[in-house]
């Protein structure tokens, strides 16, 4: 019984939050009129590469344009 107390309690929000995506967030929302031209270009070029139908979400490629400093190859 103990156990379905502390699930019961758990704060899930709290036990997934990681800082290290909030801050990746914060940086991008930071980026200067030219690096939001290269992402915009670089969301559609990746798209064109990769094609429809592949799952892969506007935030996943945003992230890793952003990782590789908006090399299209590496994303």
């Amino acid at each position: 019984m103990s156990r379905h107390r502390a699930v019961k309690k758990l704060d899930i929000e709290e036990e997934f939050y990681d800082e290290a995506d909030e801050s990746l967030f914060d940086e991008m929302n930071d980026m200067s009129e030219e690096d939001t031209v290269k992402m915009f270009a670089g969301i559609e070029s990746v798209k064109k590469a990769i094609g429809s139908g592949t799952g892969i979400s506007d935030q996943e490629i945003k992230e890793s344009l952003w990782y590789y400093y908006f090399d299209e190859d590496a994303t």
